[in-house]
């Protein structure tokens, strides 16, 4: 969409009834789940990450904390028009936010989309003094925080994340970008927020399938760090309603957990933070090439099968750590296949333009067992020649036929 809905929206609601910040850790009804509590990010920079019932409540007070002198809204349309009002109610006691708004999608993430809010950022005034909430999923999380990143060297931010795939995975993390040149991630720079504000009530409207696709993640973290992580993600999907409102804030904690048990292991996300990335190459592949028709959480879960089967024929992974993957993935049901009209040929070539390409050659996370990713002269990446990858790719197409 180069056609933008511009969209600037003074706060002018008036509130009732709104539990006080400082009280809202204690004021959530217990029917929605744990109350909001803070936890700080292991990565660098330590931001806090407010997240349980009542997150949203706290946000103002933030916000004055920082004493911004203008306040800059980046969201996209199908989320303002169903969350927008409530933030600005949020908000409106104490602040008249300018609001920004971009298409929905992946699609959206892209150069032309990054100029147009930094253009609107400076025509409606923003100062170093100013602060960026970005309001939304993944996508607009991740251009938001570039965009503030850019404009002026860096303008202070933070993330209301509002998906279950945000909240549970995007904001454990200080990578800020954009997909170009036909790949994923491609431009971007590392860039800490002041904070993460994720309240679960957000994501209880997502459909099934989004639900889904953010557990894969859930999944793919289980995978890498094994143990009572793997055995706690089984004992997850055994129960018959998997994503009931319990559940969803149970899958939010565990993932919260996981992230951060990895993200201490690299606080600078430059070496054994990458296994975070598993299942991402083929994965970003695949999303990049089914132009919407897989969801990142869906490409993963394909990538992360490539990835476990290149493993076995590598002889990196024995089939009995391959069928412990395999048992819990299967958990997933009702993941979409790889759209047909995608060719092994044209998956290769994506993954030639993976941000995590070294030389000449591929490079890819692989797992030697649940819970022990493989090493390479002390990297987490693995060289893998064409040939090999096409030989996978080859027998997992002919799996799903």
């Amino acid at each position: 969409m180069e056609k933008h809905d511009q969209a600037k929206v003074t706060a002018q609601t008036t509130v009732h009834n709104l539990p006080h910040p400082s009280r809202a850790a204690t004021a959530a009804p217990a029917s929605m789940g744990v109350s909001a509590e803070t936890w700080h990010s292991p990565l660098a920079g330590g931001m806090p990450i407010i997240f349980g019932a009542g997150a949203l409540d706290r946000l103002p007070d933030l916000l004055l904390s920082h004493k911004p002198d203008k306040v800059f809204i980046i969201s996209d349309q199908r989320v303002f028009h169903l969350h927008g009002a409530e933030l600005l109610q949020s908000l409106s006691p104490h602040f008249a936010p300018e609001i920004i708004l971009i298409g929905e999608g992946e699609g959206e993430k892209k150069m032309s989309n990054l100029e147009f809010l930094c253009e609107q950022l400076f025509e409606r005034g923003i100062t170093k003094s100013s602060l960026v909430v970005n309001f939304g999923g993944g996508v607009t999380l991740n251009i938001g925080g570039l965009a503030a990143s850019l404009v002026y060297r860096g303008i202070r931010f933070l993330h209301v994340p509002t998906t279950l795939m945000a909240q549970s995975d995007v904001i454990v993390s200080n990578k800020q970008g954009i997909n170009f040149a036909g790949g994923k991630n491609r431009l971007g720079v590392f860039a800490t927020p002041l904070a993460a504000v994720a309240d679960p009530h957000f994501f209880r409207t997502e459909p099934l399938r989004q639900l889904r696709a953010a557990a894969v993640e859930y999944c793919k973290n289980a995978i890498l760090l094994g143990g009572e992580h793997y055995q706690e993600a089984l004992r997850f999907f055994s129960v018959p309603d998997t994503f009931s409102a319990p559940q969803l804030d149970r899958l939010l904690v565990n993932s919260l957990k996981q992230k951060f048990e990895i993200a201490r292991l690299d606080p600078k996300e430059k070496s054994l933070g990458l296994m975070l990335e598993y299942g991402h190459t083929v994965g970003h592949a695949l999303e990049w090439l089914s132009q919407g028709r897989l969801m990142h959480g869906e490409a993963v879960y394909h990538g992360m099968n490539v990835a476990g089967q290149l493993a076995h024929h590598l002889g990196i992974m024995p089939v009995e750590e391959l069928k412990k993957q395999s048992l819990l993935l299967s958990r997933l049901r009702g993941i979409p296949p790889i759209p047909k009209d995608i060719s092994v040929g044209q998956i290769q070539a994506s993954v030639q333009r993976d941000n995590k390409k070294v030389g000449k050659g591929m490079a890819f996370i692989l797992m030697k067992a649940v819970g022990q990713v493989n090493m390479q002269d002390g990297s987490v990446l693995t060289p893998v020649c064409e040939f090999q990858l096409n030989s996978v790719l080859l027998e997992y197409w002919d799996a799903l036929l």
